[in-house]
């Protein structure tokens, strides 16, 4: 539990959610690393990225932020008492009165009883590690009057899941049986849930949606259509929503699926959800590109999200020059083609050589004999240049 969750807050100022260490029970001193605002583990840290401070940082502070005036305190801590955020989101608020615009919701893993989801509020203190949930986790720290603990607005056992994963609350239009609900689900069972607001309290009670075909809402629970292990939920700029799970708990598993949120039992009239699109306000350079389909070499009936098909913005690199192994593995082949050759030819010769009958020698074993002995051989059969050239003028003698 040592990094998590990154988002820029409707502020512009970007949030850090840390976890406690990751040892269990979170031991380090005598409160804890969450309840120490001298330390950055088990926080909500939030910084401000445009711009560097004195002391050589490449961040500023918020002026604002709640402990500037504590001496011992971190400057960047915005919230503490957290044990492990996984995934954290801001509401866009009610698309018509805006009302909620800004929260941050957060699903906070509990140790090994509670499972929590928390508004993140300016200075507040969530509990860790003196209560898990609603309850007390050291007994101790959970009586101390200077506590000042903010409450989770749900917590729920681990009779129903055992490893929270925070959602977003939908403020789309195709489902709108779904508007305002916070939506989350569990890591370890993946079960979905929902969470609904009493404006008037402000207080939340969980709702029963069903989130799936008529089997599914049948024996919820026991039958799903999505895979198990709920890794992330995120939010399009229309305001609807997706979850991605996976049939096997790893980072490296390649059997994720992304899934969106659809209410089949009410659907917005055709052409009612018409969107346009946000601004966005970038420093850099537009890198351009076009999303297209790619295949997956370690698994090619799968594909790939997206591929750059953009010309290259910088220059193109220089060529370069071969390292010495491949030169020398070239040389390695020449050499070897050469004697493959070489040896080609002797076997040609030696096949020659075996067609001379055994009674007779060849001119090559003649002019061994000869430098062996320094004498010409002595068979009879085979012709010597010297006789021949001396028999020439007796037959042209004769002939005349």
């Amino acid at each position: 539990h040592n990094g998590g969750q990154l988002l820029f807050g409707l502020d512009g100022y970007l949030y850090i959610f840390t976890g406690d260490g990751g040892k269990a029970g979170d031991p380090f001193g005598k409160f804890g690393n969450s309840q120490n605002r001298s330390a950055l583990l088990g926080k909500v840290l939030r910084i401000d990225v445009n711009g560097s401070s004195t002391d050589g940082k490449p961040y500023k502070i918020p002026p604002d932020n709640p402990f500037l005036g504590e001496p011992d305190a971190k400057p960047e801590v915005y919230a503490y008492g957290v044990r492990n955020m996984w995934r954290c989101s801001v509401d866009r608020g009610d698309p018509l009165t805006g009302y909620g615009r800004g929260r941050i919701f957060c699903g906070d893993v509990g140790q090994n009883r509670y499972e929590e989801v928390d508004i993140i509020v300016k200075g507040g203190n969530y509990g860790w590690r003196a209560k898990e949930g609603f309850e007390c986790f050291d007994m101790k720290l959970c009586q101390n009057s200077s506590l000042d603990d903010i409450l989770p607005i749900f917590a729920y056992g681990h009779h129903v899941g055992k490893s929270i994963t925070g959602g977003y609350v939908y403020r789309g239009c195709e489902s709108p049986n779904l508007n305002g609900l916070y939506i989350f689900g569990d890591f370890m069972n993946g079960r979905l849930m929902a969470l609904e607001e009493d404006k008037k309290s402000g207080s939340w009670k969980e709702k029963n949606v069903c989130m799936g075909d008529t089997k599914t809402c049948s024996f919820p629970g026991l039958i799903n259509h999505h895979h198990k292990f709920i890794i992330s939920f995120a939010e399009d700029e229309a305001g609807e929503l997706y979850f991605l799970a996976t049939s096997y708990p790893s980072a490296m598993s390649p059997f994720g699926t992304i899934y969106k949120f659809m209410d089949p039992s009410r659907r917005a009239p055709p052409g009612k959800c018409k969107y346009k699109s946000l601004p966005v306000k970038v420093r850099g350079k537009k890198v351009p590109f076009t999303p297209r389909e790619c295949k997956n070499i370690s698994h090619p009936k799968k594909l790939l999200v997206l591929s750059t098909l953009a010309k290259p913005t910088t220059s193109a690199p220089k060529k370069k020059i071969p390292p010495k192994t491949t030169t020398a593995k070239l040389s390695q082949e020449k050499l070897k083609k050469t004697t493959q050759a070489k040896e080609k030819q002797i076997n040609t010769s030696t096949k020659t050589l075996k067609k001379v009958p055994p009674n007779k020698k060849s001119l090559l074993q003649t002019k061994n004999d000869k430098q062996a002995t320094g004498k010409p051989s002595h068979n009879p059969k085979l012709p010597i240049k010297g006789a021949s050239e001396k028999q020439k003028p007796n037959q042209q003698n004769q002939k005349m």
